[in-house]
């Protein structure tokens, strides 16, 4: 069974999908800015507004020489302007690169190197001083303009490449733009397999994959994201992942496809007041729920001890509920006193809107969407990689939604599944192909089936279950191999950890490195119980549908939570196992060590 309800548009690419829009919905609000001014109201732009700035940036690029073939380098953070630029590209068959704007400067400049672009937008001075070390190199790949927000000094630009600011080429009264017939006439030449983007991946395996994504692809995952997500013109999403990330993309282009609002967000600080403005759905990455939910557990533990038992008690009736196995009197009342006692407040601090929570780029912990579907909240997970366009299979907002699924497949996709469990795809939502031939090695089944790296099974009732990174299996010096996401994921979903890390490939044994907030440690401390055996005993019981091989033996404890420590994760927020193995190495061995020391 695929998507079912998935439908086809219209529009063969996006600049075609914003005219539509544009025409159709001139005035309605598209995109509500939150500044990053404190107490300064949100920008609006309508769909009127916003197509005309795309207008203006193609008559920019054009200007400066960009036509098919060459290369836009976008290096900044999420704003309107960033997909007029990008937008306007795709218009005159040029190829947009998008980074993450938080990138350091080494893995900027190389990024950048490997562009080649024409032309480079970047939001502020300190963006454009991480690649002006190497702005010689790229001058002579090619670069003729720098775009900022922020104007650049002289100084700072080689001979013969030039500034220009977004306010001279998209604010100012006189800034020159494509008229609307000749702007509609380029927009109607576009194809289904003109690029799309550029988009790099996360680099959890320490080299950035450039994927080269069609319009095509783009345009099949949205149709299947609007058939998963069940969304109307009268939704207004919060919208905060970056656009280096595929998500971001999506759920840019679902609203834009389909003429409903997003409230954006550009800095993760600012997220509440976004929420404070009222958005119907909101669309991210687990950790972020993750939080919400840890905050709501530390509330809780703080009650008094029979208050905390009986809102404790009332969250697991609710799950029970939820999830059809709780039909007594007990579990309804308990699961209704949830919602009102912890569910409204939840939803107040949303925003009081919010009808369903979407999630992607990584997998989402079984305890976290029971969590909030317990609370009332739809909570769908939606999984893809940037090489399908973000999309290959979903569960739906309008059922079924089985928790621990991956959902259903796209119907624009085929599925195989290898014989060792890895999942292989092919059809309408995959990319082009990589940037850099390197990468293309080994990337495809010789009759082109893409292999994802993903360990997955498809079960009886149609749904896709993701068992975790081919890469990262681990192997025990005994022989046994275990995949660490589902097991990382049932620790963490329990109280009181906040993120964990599978040890033991080699090993005799399996351990664990499991982030716990210090209060929590300070308070099994206080109660004069023995932390690391208290907090053995709650990951292992936590694991209870799992063998004994692939529990935990001991444990690494780690004070916060795994947010805390940025330098482990990804610009998508996914662990870097290789950085913290490098950075725990040294107490890894003497965990084991002292293992073996208490067997003699």
């Amino acid at each position: 069974m695929a998507i079912p309800g998935t439908q086809r548009f219209g529009p063969d690419t996006f600049p075609q999908a914003l005219v539509a829009t544009a025409r159709r919905r001139p005035d309605a609000t598209f995109l509500r800015v939150v500044p990053a001014k404190e107490g300064a109201p949100p920008r609006r732009v309508s769909y009127g507004e916003f197509e005309r700035s795309v207008r203006r940036a193609a008559a920019f690029l054009r200007a400066s020489g960009v036509g098919r073939g060459d290369r836009i380098l976008l290096f900044a953070e999420n704003s309107p302007e960033w997909q007029a630029v990008s937008l306007a590209a795709q218009t005159l068959q040029a190829e947009p690169a998008g980074l993450f704007a938080n990138l350091g400067e080494e893995a900027a400049r190389g990024l950048a190197q490997r562009v080649r672009p024409r032309v480079a937008y970047v939001s502020t001075a300190a963006q454009w001083a991480k690649l002006a070390p190497e702005a010689m190199a790229l001058a002579t790949g090619g670069l003729a303009t720098v775009l900022s927000h922020e104007p650049l000094a002289g100084e700072a630009l080689p001979a013969g490449v030039r500034a220009a600011t977004v306010a001279g080429v998209l604010d100012a009264p006189d800034a020159p733009e494509i008229a609307p017939a000749e702007f509609d006439a380029l927009v109607a030449a576009g194809q289904g397999e003109d690029p799309y983007l550029l988009l790099f991946t996360s680099g959890t395996t320490g080299r950035f994959k450039g994927v080269r994504l069609p319009q095509r692809a783009m345009i099949r995952a949205i149709e299947g994201g609007w058939a998963s997500t069940g969304c109307t013109a009268g939704d207004e999403g919060l919208h905060f992942l970056p656009f280096g990330h595929v998500a971001g993309h999506d759920q840019f282009l679902l609203a834009l496809a389909q003429g409903h609002g997003l409230i954006m967000v550009s800095r993760r600080e600012d997220i509440p007041r976004g929420l404070a403005l009222g958005p119907t759905y909101l669309f991210s990455v687990p950790l972020v729920y993750d939080r919400i939910r840890e905050q709501v557990q530390t509330r809780v533990a703080s009650r008094p001890s029979p208050v905390r038992a009986l809102v404790q008690a009332a969250l697991a009736a609710a799950q029970r509920v939820s999830q059809g196995a709780g039909r007594g009197f007990a579990d309804r009342a308990l699961a209704l006193f949830a919602r009102q006692a912890v569910g409204r407040p939840v939803r107040a601090r949303l925003g009081g809107r919010v009808r369903s929570i979407f999630s992607g780029g990584a997998a989402t912990p079984t305890g976290l969407a029971a969590f909030f579907e317990s609370l009332g909240l739809p909570f769908v997970e939606l999984y893809g990689m940037s090489e399908t366009a973000g999309l290959i299979s979903s569960n739906l907002f309008a059922g079924p939604r089985r928790i621990g699924s991956a959902g259903y497949p796209s119907s624009d996709l085929e599925l195989r599944i290898a014989e060792d469990g890895e999942l292989y795809v092919r059809g309408g939502t995959l990319m082009t192909g990589y940037l850099d031939a390197e990468d293309e090695a080994d990337a495809y089944t010789p009759d082109g089936f893409f292999r994802t790296g993903d360990l997955a099974r498809l079960d009886a009732d149609g749904t896709l279950e993701v068992v975790g990174r081919k890469k990262c299996l681990l192997v025990l010096s005994t022989g046994k191999k275990l995949s660490p996401e589902p097991i990382e994921q049932a620790i963490a979903s329990a109280p009181p950890f906040a993120g964990a890390v599978l040890l033991g490939d080699g090993r005799p044994f399996a351990a664990a490195a499991v982030f716990v907030p210090q209060p929590e440690i300070e308070r099994i401390r206080a109660e004069g119980r023995d932390v690391p055996g208290d907090l053995l005993s709650r990951a292992r019981a936590a694991l209870e549908g799992f063998s004994e091989y692939e529990k935990p033996k001991r444990l690494l404890i780690i004070s916060g939570a795994l947010a805390d420590y940025p330098a482990l994760l990804t610009p998508t927020l996914k662990l870097k196992r290789d950085a913290f193995q490098r950075w725990q190495a040294a107490e890894v061995e003497q965990l084991y060590r002292d293992a073996a020391a208490a067997r003699r």
